[in-house]
């Protein structure tokens, strides 16, 4: 069984450490809390996993006994019945949340604002599950783009993480959600009679309603600058790509006299490459550089400084073609490129 396994290994490495430890006495037990805390209430769940017995919650009697044939879709593998269920369930008030997620549909960022330690934090559309944050401190805000990557959570199994993945879908009826893994539970662990071997918690805050709002954040980056791109002429050139057949263009424009010509970046749907090219140099020593930029609208508009060497400087001794790629973060019809004087350098429309 695999809690046995997580024992046993625990056991075997705190041994390597020169300590003594005792394997559980049988019968015994351990329990898997999960502690969902929903907008409407907050429940309790507990898996029970280890020998067949009865204990005892606050003047309860629980007979845990091996996996019955009834199908369930809250039934997981290994888990122990209890009471004739495959879990057991208490349902609570709500509680207050403690951290919020809202939403930028503009940038397509999320801002996270916790109260609390968090684990992890997570973002569903009603089809994937796409990773915020990692774990974040108490009292943290957040700026971040969803990743998409599958739900994982700190102590769950395999046959606790399909529940939970199933239960919320279930509950959020096809709409968008956001999970927070908190690091502390809300609740104290319940005390049973005998002690559980092992308890451990996996505490859940579920956010259903997502406020939009306006999320300032940096709208582009530098993909790539240099001085040896395949463009030959003398006058500046800007190109904006849009498209598949647009970035392969512009990589070309780029690289097109480097064997082995390097890959073009994975670029997100809806984002675009912008390419600005100096123009053929005598020498080397040039190069490219952003001082600012923006973008608002369809529009993009960036300040370069274009720095060439000083007198007397040694460079090399053959023709360069400084560039820089920017990768824009959101669509754009127009990019605007600029020299510190505000001097129009270059501008393209997307293709």
């Amino acid at each position: 069984m695999k809690t046995r396994n997580l024992i046993l290994l625990l056991l075997a490495l705190a041994g390597l450490s020169g300590c003594r430890y005792l394997l559980p006495e049988s019968p015994y037990f351990n329990v898997h809390e999960i502690e969902f805390l929903f907008p409407e209430s907050s429940e309790r769940w507990l898996y029970f996993y280890g020998d067949p017995m009865t204990v005892v919650l606050e003047g309860q009697a629980l007979v845990l006994e091996p996996r019955r044939s009834a199908p369930s879709p809250w039934a997981v593998p290994d888990a122990l019945w209890v009471n004739g269920m495959p879990l057991w369930r208490e349902v609570l008030p709500p509680a207050a949340p403690q951290v919020k997620a809202l939403y930028d549909p503009y940038s397509e960022a999320f801002r996270i604002v916790s109260e609390t330690r968090l684990r992890s934090s997570w973002y569903h559309d009603g089809e994937h599950w796409y990773r915020l944050t990692q774990e974040l401190a108490a009292d943290t805000t957040a700026v971040v783009r969803p990743t998409r990557e599958e739900l994982k959570l700190a102590f769950l199994n395999a046959g606790e993480l399909r529940v939970v993945r199933s239960e919320l879908r279930a509950r959020a009826h096809g709409q968008p959600f956001v999970l927070f893994e908190r690091a502390r539970p809300l609740h104290p662990p319940y005390r049973f009679e005998p002690r559980p071997w092992l308890y451990l918690t996996s505490s859940l805050r579920v956010q259903k309603e997502i406020p939009k709002v306006e999320i300032p954040i940096r709208s582009w980056r530098v993909v790539k600058a240099g001085n040896y791109a395949a463009y030959r002429d003398r006058e500046p050139y800007a190109l904006l790509a849009c498209s598949r057949q647009g970035i392969a263009e512009l990589w070309a424009l780029a690289f097109g006299n480097q064997l082995p010509r390097p890959a073009p970046p994975e670029v997100a749907p809806g984002h675009c490459l912008a390419g600005f090219f100096w123009g053929l140099k005598p020498t080397g020593g040039y190069r490219v550089e952003v001082r600012s930029g923006k973008v608002e609208g369809g529009l993009a508009e960036f300040t370069l400084e274009l720095k060439a060497p000083p007198p007397g400087a040694l460079t090399t001794q053959a023709l360069t073609s400084p560039y820089l790629i920017l990768e824009l973060f959101r669509p754009v019809e127009e990019v605007r490129f600029y020299d510190l004087e505000g001097q129009l350098l270059a501008r393209a429309f997307a293709r």
